[in-house]
């Protein structure tokens, strides 16, 4: 995934209130308590616990991406986290391993963070790690589409200008682009980032999920 997210020069002066809207969101959601060990679970409180787990995933790819996006500047990210203890060492932890060179674009970071929660209450995430990052990578077409309407340009042009930025068509595929383009453009008014974002990581390892049943022959 090298290389598949550009970071020009016109990225930095670009309105920071997104990255930051986005970021808080995701922060706040997160905020709940770390899961209970799995003896103490059932299913259902399995289920909220991930729940919280997926709200942690997408802080984490916010964080990576507000860091990354920004030429690593740490006051995009951690002003942000004031006064959240478990997000703050998250940020801290990631930063350190964006700049180490470990995480190499923020769905990376995304599916870190949810595979381990998956570990520790015992669930199946639905798809291999490599795929879910890969779905959570695709979470920035509605990032910059959203971004690019914010800025009041018109759909046609968005969409242009968004498939310039993201290059790789095996990650970032022309019909998901039109698609996110219309989610994102055909409502009156702008629509809530975090969960389009989230429709279209989870839209994503579904697929990927029911594609694996239906190769191994589980699916039929």
């Amino acid at each position: 995934m090298n290389g598949s997210l550009r970071n020009d020069s016109t990225t930095v002066s670009w309105p920071m209130a997104c990255l930051r809207a986005v970021l808080v969101a995701t922060g706040l959601a997160a905020g709940a308590a770390a899961p209970a060990q799995t003896g103490t679970l059932t299913d259902e409180t399995r289920r909220d616990a991930f729940r919280a787990c997926d709200a942690r995933a997408f802080l984490a790819l916010n964080i990576a991406r507000n860091y990354m996006l920004t030429g690593k500047n740490r006051d995009a990210v951690m002003p942000h986290l004031q006064g959240q203890p478990i997000a703050v060492a998250m940020a801290e932890n990631l930063m350190s391993r964006i700049d180490a060179g470990q995480v190499r674009h923020p769905g990376e970071a995304a599916a870190d963070v949810l595979f381990e929660c998956a570990e520790v209450l015992q669930l199946n995430v639905g798809a291999p790690k490599k795929q879910v990052a890969v779905c959570f990578t695709r979470t920035d077409i509605a990032f910059f589409l959203h971004l690019e309407r914010s800025n009041q340009v018109a759909h046609q042009s968005a969409v242009a200008r968004v498939q310039a930025r993201l290059t790789s068509r095996e990650l970032y595929p022309a019909v998901l682009i039109d698609q996110v383009a219309k989610a994102v453009y055909a409502p009156p008014e702008l629509p809530a980032l975090p969960p389009l974002m989230g429709s279209i990581a989870w839209g994503c390892i579904r697929q990927a999920s029911s594609a694996a049943a239906a190769a191994s022959g589980t699916g039929r």
